[in-house]
C-alpha cells in the first residue's frame, strides 16, 4: 500500500474524533478537518469537512497507518492536540 493510499484514512480519523466528542450533532452536520491532517485530505482529494462515518472509517484507518510517513505523525498529534 502507498502513501498516498494512506492519507485518507487519517483524515476520516481526524474528524471521527471531533465527532464522536460531540454527540449532539446530528449525522448529517459535516466537522472540519484539522489544519494537521490536511495534506493526508490533500493526497486523498477529500473535501475540508466530513461526516461522521466518514470520520469514524477515518478515524479506524489512521490507527493502522504507519507512521513513518511525516504528515501521519502530524496528523496523529493534531488529533492529541
Amino acid at each position: 500500500m502507498s502513501d498516498k493510499n494512506l492519507g485518507m484514512p487519517a483524515v476520516l480519523a481526524v474528524t471521527a474524533l471531533l465527532l464522536a466528542a460531540s454527540s449532539s450533532r446530528a449525522e448529517e452536520q459535516r466537522v472540519r478537518i484539522p489544519d494537521g491532517c490536511r495534506e493526508l485530505a490533500d493526497r486523498a482529494g477529500l473535501p475540508l469537512t466530513l461526516t461522521r462515518p466518514e470520520a469514524t472509517r477515518a478515524i479506524a484507518y489512521l490507527r493502522v497507518m504507519v507512521s513513518r510517513d511525516p504528515a501521519v505523525a502530524r496528523c496523529r498529534l493534531a488529533l492529541r492536540g
